[in-house]
């Protein structure tokens, strides 16, 4: 790696988080996340325009919630209290628990504390943002992680599309400093790290070439990062937890968690799960649909 995108890297992480800092009052804080939805219901900031409601979004402490007839929803804080909203419920959400209550509303069993989220925009709508243009020539596509896709540092899987005429392939990791951390040659176009190969909460580069390519070179590389250590093990607790119990709502929380946390490739595999266990729940479909024309508009060759 060279000397300039060495700096670059670290000038990017450095901007990044001064922007972060910069970019997230607490009030905007999501306190909450629906992870359960069927029927209509609505939502408004404090002091916002009302608006319909969808599955996974998330919400400020003072947001208020309606449940339309006929609709139910559930509701998970950050600090793990859930909460189901039957038809015709009114709440509105503290820091850390409801600040009022109207109609049907049932305490459900607590989970540990999720992860902590990113900052609600203004206009923000939750789940991943628009893809970039695919570009064509002799570059290897489909590089995952990347483009703001991250991966749990204990668990990273690389995922590229396969490239006419080439059978093997060189893999390199490097972290910011330009030190690279793991390479290897390999016939497949997925490949499972190593479990201390990366550190969490540390961004990487990596890269991968054709090796015997009955042609030009191709080539292709990205940026990601890792869950920091306490985000991974609180998000590790939830997915226990998930899979202990085999409760598919806890599952749905978890793809919620896991596609707001970047963690795509986990998203789109909890959803389906989640969905095979309630595959009349339209709202999940919808969902799953719209994870799904993300990673192909990103042109992410998944795992899947």
């Amino acid at each position: 790696m060279s000397i300039l995108r060495v700096l670059g890297l670290s000038a990017l992480a450095m901007s990044l988080s001064a922007e972060a800092r910069e970019a997230a009052p607490e009030a905007v804080r999501p306190v909450a996340i629906v992870y359960s939805f069927a029927g209509e219901a609505s939502f408004a900031p404090h002091h916002s325009v009302r608006r319909p409601l969808r599955l996974f979004d998330r919400f400020p402490a003072g947001a208020s919630l309606e449940v339309g007839p006929g609709s139910r929803l559930a509701l998970a804080f950050m600090n793990g209290r859930r909460y189901e909203l039957g038809e015709g419920s009114r709440v509105t959400l503290g820091a850390a628990d409801l600040a009022s209550r109207n109609g049907p509303v049932r305490s459900l069993p607590p989970v540990s504390p999720l992860p902590r989220l990113a900052p609600i925009a203004p206009d923000d709508h939750p789940g991943p943002k628009a893809g970039a243009v695919r570009i064509r020539s002799d570059r290897i596509e489909g590089i995952y992680p990347g483009r703001g896709a991250t991966a749990l540092a204990s668990a990273a899987v690389l995922c590229f599309r396969n490239v006419a005429g080439a059978g093997r392939y060189w893999i390199e990791v490097e972290d910011g400093q330009g030190a690279v951390v793991y390479s290897q040659e390999t016939a497949s176009t997925k490949l499972s790290l190593p479990a201390d190969a990366l550190r969490p909460g540390v961004s990487y580069h990596w890269s991968v070439r054709t090796v015997d390519r009955s042609g030009p070179l191709a080539r292709g590389e990205a940026e990601f990062a890792t869950l920091d250590a306490e985000t991974a093990q609180a998000r590790e607790m939830l997915r226990l937890l998930a899979e202990k119990t085999g409760d598919g709502e806890l599952t749905a929380l978890l793809a919620g968690v896991d596609r707001e946390l970047g963690l795509l490739a986990e998203a789109r595999t909890e959803m389906r799960s989640a969905l095979r266990a309630a595959p009349m729940d339209t709202a999940l479909a919808e969902a799953l649909i719209d994870l799904e024309r993300h990673i192909e508009e990103a042109g992410f060759a998944a795992e899947n």
